[in-house]
Order: structure tokens, then C-alpha cells, then sequence
């Protein structure tokens, strides 16, 4: 839609908080958000505009030191060096839960220390955490469910790689909200790492047609059986490991062997090695994308 309208309104652009002023801001019905310029908007314009999309208005909350710190590094080339390793962790939140204020506050008083926020929209945008050491990460996995009930807000994060320097730091913020966008927009799981998600990518660039060939080509008749598919799921999720997955699925460990076994003898693929389980792992991802099974 908005390639469509930039052939109308030349001063069309994604969102950008630091312009919003000048700008009038619209939400798609898939949650793109883009402004025109003022100059260029008339009154019929917004009528005919809120027909089809819904008048956006951001209400951000206002940068503290260490922000605008950070700010300054990704957009305006400030290159002074943090003080230790950092990274970059994507997050999404439902709509109309709580404000992007409300959010900061109450995310704020989880933890020690206040985690620097940089919004892209009033439901998204990038926590920078910074380690001293790498055992103090926060494990987003043992914590999510935690953080929502204390929030009562839902949410995902992409946690990104460990980062030491800000060399290409602007490219690497932007890396993070473009893989977050396209992955949360097919996937529900809570919480994915940067190199989970790789694979994912890979699979998303290539076209309709391959993927499908890919999934036929290696799931066979399995690609439309459920069962077999959360099977495998599981199994990957745990590893490759039998008793793992049986533990997790509430089944009896010989059941689950019986399953894996049905497929090797149906594929003649043995998703207990390693370049095999891979296509395999590739062949799910083409078919139910990154959702873990549970």
C-alpha cells in the first residue's frame, strides 16, 4: 500500500518519531505506520486517507541521559564506546495495554539498573542491555512470564548477538527492527535469539514456490499431518534428544521412538543426524515457521 501511495505523495516516509511534528501519521490495516507532509496533505486528503487506514499519534516518552547516549551513537555517529559488551533486544507489544510511559516505568522498576528504550512506535522498539559480564545477561526465557504478569502487558523480544564495539551500530539497530518485524508477523513464539531466527530468514527470502517444493520434497505426506509435524518440532526444540521430548509431550519414551522411526522409514531420512535433521528443520520452517510446537 504505501509503495502504491508514494506514487501520489512524494514526501511519503516510514515512521520517524524525530519528524512526527511536520508530519501527518497513519497506521495500515497490517501495521505499517508511514506520514506525509503536512505541506503535501489537504483536508480531503486525511478524509479520504482514515477511509482505509487509522490516524496515527505517537505519544513517546521523552529520552533520559542514557538515551539520548545511546541515540546519539546509532543515528547522529556519536563513536565513544560503551563501557561494556551490549546488545540489542527487540520488543513488541500488544495494543492498548499499557502506554509507551507506562511501559518505561513499570519495565524500569524490574531491575536494578533502568534499561535504556529507544521507541520505534508506541508498540515496538529496541532495549539496549549492557553486560559487564556475560553470565549476567537477563534470561529472557525464565523471565517472560514473569514480566507479564507483573506488567500485564503481552510481549515478545528478539534478542540479538553480544556486540563489543558500535562499528556499524546503525546497521545493526536496523538489522534487529526489520528481523523483528518479519518475524513476529508469522511467528508467536515469546522469545527468539538471533541465531534461531537465521534459518527462519534464509527460508523467507526464498519464493513461494521453492518453499513448497522444499517442504513436499522432504516432509512428503507428513507436510500435512499435525501430529507428526508438532513431533518434530518438539524434537528439535529438545535437541534431537528422545527422552527430553517424551518427557515434554506426555508421551511414553518407545511412542515417540515409534513416530521418529515411522518417518526415517517413510522419508528415508534420519532426523538424528545432524545434515539431515537441518533439511528437515529447514522443511518445518518453510511450512509452520518458528512456533516451537507447545
Amino acid at each position: 500500500m504505501i509503495h502504491q501511495l508514494k506514487e501520489i505523495y512524494t514526501t511519503i516516509i516510514p515512521f520517524a518519531k524525530e519528524k512526527s511534528e511536520q508530519y501527518h501519521w497513519y497506521e495500515t490495516g497490517s501495521g505499517e505506520i508511514f506520514g506525509i507532509h503536512e505541506d503535501e496533505i489537504t483536508e480531503k486528503d486525511q478524509k479520504l486517507l482514515q477511509t482505509f487506514c487509522t490516524t496515527y499519534e505517537p505519544h513517546l516518552p521523552e529520552k533520559d541521559a542514557k538515551e539520548q547516549v545511546w541515540h546519539e551513537r546509532i543515528f547522529e555517529g556519536n563513536d565513544a564506546p560503551p563501557s561494556s559488551p551490549f546488545r540489542f533486544i527487540y520488543f513488541s507489544l500488544h495494543k492498548n495495554q499499557l502506554s509507551p510511559v507506562q511501559f518505561k516505568e513499570a519495565f524500569g522498576k524490574l531491575f536494578e539498573e533502568s534499561l535504556p528504550i529507544l521507541w520505534e512506535t508506541e508498540t515496538t522498539g529496541i532495549i539496549i542491555e549492557e553486560m559487564e559480564f556475560p553470565e549476567e545477561a537477563i534470561r529472557f526465557e525464565q523471565i517472560i512470564n514473569i514480566l507479564m504478569a507483573d506488567l500485564s502487558v503481552n510481549i515478545r523480544f528478539l534478542v540479538g548477538p553480544t556486540l563489543e564495539d558500535v562499528t556499524n551500530i546503525a546497521s545493526e539497530y536496523t538489522t534487529m527492527i526489520d528481523m523483528g518485524r518479519n518475524l513476529f508477523a508469522s511467528s508467536k513464539q515469546k522469545v527468539i535469539h538471533y541465531i534461531e531466527a537465521i534459518p527462519y530468514l534464509l527460508i523467507q527470502q526464498l519464493p513461494a514456490p521453492e518453499r513448497e517444493k522444499l517442504a513436499t520434497s522432504i516432509l512428503k505426506e507428513f507436510e500435512t499431518d499435525p501430529e507428526m509435524l508438532q513431533t518434530l518440532q518438539m524434537f528439535f526444540k529438545y535437541n534431537l534428544n528422545i527422552s527430553e521430548t517424551a518427557k515434554h509431550m506426555y508421551m511414553h519414551r518407545n511412542s515417540l521412538q515409534y513416530r521418529i522411526d515411522k518417518f526415517t522409514n517413510e522419508t528415508g531420512i534420519r532426523v538424528q543426524s545432524f545434515s539431515d535433521a537441518l533439511v528437515v528443520k529447514l522443511a518445518l520452517l518453510a511450512v509452520v515457521g518458528l512456533d516451537d510446537g507447545s
